[in-house]
């Protein structure tokens, strides 16, 4: 087994890699949580039958009153609708601040369960139990928790300013009169209509679009324990594992150039799920996060270099949710990142790196799969969390492990990585 120690504000909290780790998650929280009588299992249903019952057990084992929650990951589920039912089903399972929810999945799963054990009576301890190795070796390290929110269509059509959409329904007339009445009837009628019309008006009803704005509303709440055991990688479809060495290959970028010759020595016993390799290759990348977030839990600088390529994936999978997976868009997303850096004279050689054929090497797109207006996926870009009044900000790249943010990056860079990735 390997460790790793994280840094937060409320302390330190580890990060434990290895191979058959699911049988000791009892004993482990019992350690780490001797108040914990309720273990609240948020689990992804692609592991109900599997992974999840070795923590069952071992929960049960260790004396605590095991409550199973069974989600279906998706980006949609992603949601304060899906958070309501965890609320929901903690309080009526009478679950206590001292107790422990434990978020067990991918991404999706942990972002959001995670989301809601730190809100819920103003948060209670979680432990991350990730199953995918784009979870292992990201999402689930660092504290940070999120859902998704509906994208309102004008905002992908009209774009993003500090004024809002004009003729807007948000735009507000200056001129209201100011002898208003201070003091609201209390005789209200009772009976108001409780179902609204379907019928609403075209340009009311089309701002709320089936497109997804990405991890929107969050919290930054540091786990107990982070749990990631290889065995569970080896349940995973080639394509999410292909998807997790996307930001494995974002980390090498960042902090450890030696692990994308590593990767390339190694993709065998990697496809092989050889645990050996898989354990490296887990402790390696967590370890780049886990350093970078120990040194700036929230992102007031150095920590928006793990964002590198995001803005342009976090786009793309906004628009194209359900057709592409997050690692997939990542993959994407540095092709354009390195085609920007080059076009803003910041890394002038990204040509002979050969960043594309290092990721079609590793089975990874470096193509935009299906069409996508490039007006909508720039103003995609404007609602990313890093964006200032609208601008565009881009992590990118001065050379290998040299990141660096352009605050308002202009059309020509911008067009550059858009280029490159075809859309």
């Amino acid at each position: 087994m390997q460790a790793i120690s994280v840094q937060s504000a409320q302390g330190h909290y580890d990060i434990h890699v290895g191979d058959a780790l699911l049988p000791s998650v009892g004993a482990v929280i019992a350690q780490k949580i001797p108040k914990a009588r309720v273990a609240v299992l948020v689990v992804d249903q692609a592991v109900e039958q599997t992974w999840a019952r070795e923590v069952f057990a071992s929960l049960a084992a260790a004396g605590l009153r095991v409550v199973t929650l069974v989600v279906h990951a998706s980006e949609a589920n992603k949601s304060i609708a899906q958070v309501e039912k965890v609320w929901s089903c903690m309080l009526a399972e009478r679950v206590q601040r001292g107790d422990v929810l434990c978020a067990m999945g991918g991404g999706i799963v942990g972002d959001m369960a995670a989301f809601a054990a730190s809100t819920y009576m103003r948060g209670i301890a979680t432990v991350m139990i990730p199953t995918t190795l784009l979870a292992m070796v990201d999402a689930a390290i660092g504290g940070k928790s999120a859902v998704n929110l509906p994208m309102p269509s004008a905002a992908l059509d009209a774009g993003v300013n500090s004024g809002g959409a004009k003729n807007s329904p948000q735009s507000l007339p200056t001129n209201l009169p100011t002898n208003l009445p201070t003091n609201l009837p209390t005789n209200l009628p009772t009976n108001l209509p409780t179902n609204l019309p379907t019928n609403l008006p075209t340009n009311l009803a089309n701002n709320l679009a089936s497109n997804l704005a990405k991890n929107m509303a969050g919290t930054i709440c540091a786990p107990a324990w982070v749990a990631s055991d290889v065995r569970t990688l080896t349940t995973l479809s080639a394509r999410e594992f292909r998807s997790g060495l996307a930001e494995c290959v974002k980390h090498a970028l960042l902090a450890d150039e030696s692990m994308l010759s590593w990767l390339e020595t190694h993709r065998e016993g990697l496809r092989a799920m050889d645990p050996a390799r898989l354990v490296e290759l887990v402790h390696r990348s967590a370890s780049v996060k886990a350093a970078i977030v120990s040194r700036d839990e929230h992102e007031q600088g150095e920590r928006a270099h793990l964002n590198l390529g995001h803005t342009f994936a976090h786009a793309i999978e906004s628009l194209l949710h359900g057709q592409v997976h997050h690692g997939e868009a990542v993959s994407v997303g540095l092709v354009a990142m390195a085609a920007a850096s080059q076009a803003a004279g910041w890394w002038p050689d990204a040509d002979t790196f050969a960043l594309s054929k290092r990721l079609t090497d590793l089975g990874l797109p470096i193509k935009v799969p299906a069409a996508v207006d490039r007006a909508q996926l720039k103003n995609a870009m404007k609602l990313d969390k890093k964006g200032q009044s609208g601008a565009i900000r881009l992590v990118l790249l001065k050379g290998l492990g040299r990141p660096g943010v352009l605050d308002a990056a202009s059309d020509h860079v911008i067009n550059a990585g858009l280029d490159a990735i075809g859309a």
